[in-house]
């Protein structure tokens, strides 16, 4: 008689809530969701997300052969989508949990730097980036993932104490 086991390997994404202390997790959470009034339930996917884009972010900031070039010379490497930019700009107001999120995850501050690039706008950049968030070995829930990464903030932002 032979036996014949048959090896599959079955990869299980981890969780992104782990990327953070419990404490952390739920104060992003806590903020988001009460900025931008959303369900808990919502704000956790959310905030979970994000955490992955800040893991993309730090797997990818020293990689030379990852990433696009940017109108200054530097590269971009990951870019939000708006869903997950409106969790950064939310939990940017609150830095004492945003700084703990960012050293947790990068070592550092994790500086946002609104810029808008042809990749954004054909869709290229969103491409790498779900490349690097799959990367990452963490869950990525598509929902936030779907359609261009976008520019937040004006191209062009008035200089204080310029008139226009």
């Amino acid at each position: 008689m032979t036996i014949t086991a048959t090896d599959r390997a079955t990869t299980v994404a981890a969780d992104p809530r782990t990327l953070v202390d419990p404490e952390t997790f739920g104060k992003l959470v806590d903020y988001f969701a009460a900025d931008r009034h959303v369900t808990r339930v919502y704000a956790e996917r959310a905030v979970e997300q994000f955490l992955v884009f800040l893991k993309a972010h730090a797997d990818n900031i020293d990689n030379p052969d990852f990433g696009m070039p940017l109108p200054d010379g530097s590269i971009g490497r990951v870019v939000p989508t708006l869903p997950v930019d409106a969790v950064w700009h939310a939990v940017l107001q609150h830095t004492v949990p945003y700084v703990a999120a960012c050293e947790q995850i990068a070592g550092s501050f994790v500086h946002h730097i609104p810029i808008l690039t042809e990749g954004m706008m054909d869709g290229t950049a969103v491409t790498f980036t779900l490349a690097a968030l799959h990367k990452t070995g963490y869950r990525v829930d598509m929902e936030f993932w779907h359609g261009e990464a976008e520019s937040c903030c004006p191209p062009n932002p008035p200089t204080p104490g310029v008139s226009q």
